[in-house]
Order: structure tokens, then sequence, then C-alpha cells
């Protein structure tokens, strides 16, 4: 009777805290509290380098005793190994393809629907150059030559689908120009007078001489858009001077002629109107002077997104040395300044570089360097930030994911910045909120003195990029660890 109740005893006592004993063990720790200190360590354990090294797995040994790591252990392999083409290799081949074809099938899905991205930003742009607006300012009296000969221009059939042409009323050269400068119109074509027409009609009749120059001119700004300028808006206000000169000369100046006396045509020998007639004349008000100027603005753009990947690779041994040191608080800490660190050094050496080239900085403001430091520091850290984010989650779940980001992250950026969006489908009105869009709106303004009236606008982008990138930080971080401690756990490298 006696053992039993000792059996009993002992039974009871294997099983700390047991409700029966009536007894609070000290040793029962909370639950919530050590899931979370774990998961915390875990993020100072379970880092890109320790996992590539595979010293998180030896760590995660040395804790189990053993018992992780060495339950996965296999003997090694003595199989004699043969041909690809052996029999006995048969289900190798055949697992080989089936992996082949998934993978290739992978491959070709991202690029249709990837690359698609970039090919649908140009696909039929010819049929929305309607959208690009050019201001067309013509006589109050329409019935006017010069004014009814620009609105046949502008309405022929090789000139209409080039441009969104907008008639107004006369209205003064500064606010035409105005108007262009603060990118309401991509281009103009105006008469510089309100009765122009009656002007040059009196010339005629009275045989004097009038300088046809200053009568209708054209207006545009290359660096507003130098790639969307040069290939969409200038050959279309080229295109209208021809045709306005074809149907001058073949309808209008001979019709004027007609109309005049014998003693007009006499007197008009005399002067210059027979040898000339009015033409339009271009006027470039901020040209893109310097043609190394593509490299900062496109091209370099492009650089500042790769070299912000670049920089996570390059610290990962960097940062599994300072996991290895420090509390999981302060390495999150540390993670997220070291980002905006290498952010800041990073964009001084490329606004150096081009100061080294000797690109104008001060077109736009006196402190241009500084202006352009800062614009290059926030796009970079705008990419480095969700660079570093999508990282984590791709390696955690599937590691070629990452590659697949950054490809599909340059794409997405630059899918609609290096042309007009109005030439793009709708959908391409996302590019107003990507980090490169943005930063070229910016450096346009930096490097030629555009417009700034968007400027609060395209810095709140890259601000709020760089805020909600580093506040989503710690918890992919965590979520990346959470997710290598599992691994580890389960015997995988």
């Amino acid at each position: 009777m006696s053992d039993d109740v000792v059996e009993s005893s002992s039974e009871t006592s294997e099983y700390p805290g047991n409700p029966d004993t009536g007894a609070d063990n000290p040793e029962v720790p909370n639950l919530e509290r050590t899931s979370v200190q774990s998961l915390l360590r875990s993020v100072s354990r379970f880092t890109e380098f320790s996992m590539v090294t595979g010293e998180a797995a030896r760590e995660e040994e040395k804790d189990g005793d053993g018992e992780i790591v060495h339950a996965h252990k296999t003997a090694p392999d003595d199989t004699p190994k043969e041909g690809f083409w052996a029999r006995s290799n048969q289900n190798l081949r055949l697992d080989l393809l089936r992996q082949w074809i998934i993978i290739i099938l992978i491959l070709a899905t991202y690029i249709f629907a990837v690359f698609s991205i970039y090919w649908g930003s140009m696909y039929r742009r010819d049929s929305r150059l309607v959208n690009l607006k050019v201001l067309v300012v013509v006589e109050n009296d329409r019935a006017g030559e010069i004014t009814s000969t620009i609105l046949k221009t502008i309405d022929s059939p090789s000139v209409k689908p080039l441009a969104g042409w907008t008639v107004r009323n006369y209205t003064s050269e500064q606010q035409v120009i105005n108007l262009v400068h603060t990118e309401k119109y991509w281009g103009s074509i105006y008469v510089t007078g309100s009765n122009v027409s009656e002007e040059l009609i009196a010339d005629f009749q009275n045989g004097s001489s009038l300088n046809t120059s200053t009568l209708i001119r054209s207006y545009y700004e290359s660096a507003r858009d130098p790639v969307g300028i040069s290939s969409y808006t200038k050959p279309a206000l080229l295109q209208a001077g021809e045709v306005f000169r074809t149907i001058w000369q073949t309808q209008v100046y001979p019709k004027i002629l007609a109309n005049l006396s014998s003693d007009q045509l006499i007197a008009l020998k005399n002067s210059s109107l027979l040898a000339t007639i009015p033409e339009i004349q271009y006027t470039d008000g901020n040209p893109v002077t310097s043609p190394i100027l593509t490299a900062p603005l496109q091209v370099g753009l492009l650089y500042l997104v790769i070299i912000s990947f670049f920089q996570i690779m390059w610290f990962m041994k960097i940062n599994g040395t300072v996991a290895n040191m420090v509390k999981p608080v302060s390495y999150i800490l540390y993670r997220v300044i070291l980002i905006q660190a290498n952010c800041l050094i990073l964009s001084l050496a490329y606004t150096c570089l081009n100061r080294a080239f000797q690109i104008d900085l001060q077109r736009s403001w006196t402190g241009g360097f500084a202006v352009l430091w800062m614009v290059s520091y926030l796009a970079m850290s705008a990419c480095a930030g969700a660079g570093e984010n999508v990282v984590l989650i791709c390696t955690a779940t599937i590691p070629p994911l990452a590659g697949f980001w950054v490809l599909f992250f340059i794409i997405l950026n630059i899918s609609a910045t290096f042309s007009p969006i109005e030439l793009c489908p709708e959908v391409y009105r996302f590019a107003y909120a990507m980090p490169i869009k943005n930063a070229y709106e910016l450096m346009k303004m930096v490097f030629l003195n555009t417009y700034r009236g968007s400027l609060g606008r395209y810095i709140g982008v890259l601000v709020a990029w760089l805020v909600v990138n580093s506040l989503l930080f710690p918890f992919c971080l965590l979520f990346f660890a959470s997710r290598m401690k599992k691994r580890v756990e389960k015997g995988g490298r």
C-alpha cells in the first residue's frame, strides 16, 4: 500500500506545475513572452549570411545537443556512378526532363508577363499622339488668310493625328510661353498679333516691305521631356510648318495676287513680299545643350536601382558578424540605419561623378550639388528599401524569385518614365507612384531648370517610399528569421 503511494507521488513529480499538486512551479515560462523572445533571438541568429555559410545550422546543432542535425545525417553514398544515358539512370533523366520543362515554362511565362509591361507601354503609341496637347493661337477673326491657313494645316490628314491641336483665340506671346513652360501644353503655334492677316494684305496692296518671319511662331521646351519632345512634339510642329508653306504657296499666295490690280502688282515688284512668304519660326525655350545629360537622366537612374541591390549582397557577411555580437533589437535598428547610410554615401558618389564630368549643377539652384545629392539619396533609398524587404521575403520562400524581382522592379520603373505617360495606355498611370519616375522629374529640375510646380509631390512620393520601407523592414526581417529557423529545424540548408 505504501509502495503504491510512493510510486504515485513520484509520477506526479515528473510534471511540474501539475494542478493536482496545488503548488506553483517558478520554472514554468510565460509562453507568449518566450515565443516573442525566441523570435527576436532568431533575427540575430538566422541571418542571410549564417544561412548561406551553414553557421545557423551549426549553432542550432549545439543548442539541441546534436539532435536536429544528426537526425538527418545519412551515410555516405557508395553507389557507383554511371553514364548519363545508362539504363539505370532512366528515372534520373525523366525527373530531369520534368524539372527542366517546369523551369523553362516558368521563365517563358515570366518573359511574357513582365516584359509585356515594357512592350505594352509602346503598343500603338502613334494612336495616342493626340494626347499631347499643342496650343494653337489664332486671330480673333478666323477668316483671315493666315489664320485660315493655320486651321487648314492642323486639320490636314498628315498633321491632325500627330498631336492634340488645341485652338484658342489670340493671346499675348508671353502668355503662350508661360502656358508651355508650366507644362499645360507640349508646344505651341501662335500668331504674333491679333490682326496679322490684315497687315499682310495691306502691305501687298501698298507694295510695302514686311518682315514675314515675325508673323507666326512656334514655341516649345525640349527640357520638359528630351525624348518626348524630340521624337513626337517637334516632328509634329515641323510637319505643320511644311504643310503650312505648301498651302500658302499653292492656294493662298496665288489668291492674294489675283485680287491685286495691275498698279499694285507693279508696286509690289519693288518690295520683298514676292520673295518671302510667311513661315513658322521655331524657338526652343529650354534646349538640352549637353549630350552627356543623357547619362544621369536615363541610364544613370537604372544604375541607381541596380547598385541599390548590389549593396545588399556586399553587406551580408558584415551583417552576420554584427548579428552575433549585439542584441536582436539593436541588430534590427542597425540594419535600418545601415540601409540609409549606404544610400547616403553611394548617392554622394553618384553626385560627385556628375560634377567630375563638368555637368552644370547650378542651372536651377545655387546649391545644386546638395539638391542633386538629396534627390539621388531619396531615389536610391526608395529602391534599396524595397529591394531589402522583397529579397528577404523571396529568400525565405522561393529564393529564385529574388532575381525575378530585380528585373521586374526595373521594368516597372522605366516602362513609362523616359517618354510621355500620355502616350501609354491609362494603366501606366501607376508610374506616377514609382520612385524612378519621380526622381527623373526632380533631376530634370536640377539639370535643365524645368518647371517646379510639382516639386513637392515628387519629393513626397520618394519620402513615402523611404518611410514605408523602413517600417516594413523589421517585419520582413522577422519573417525571414522565422522561416529560416523552421527550415534548419527540419534539416534544410
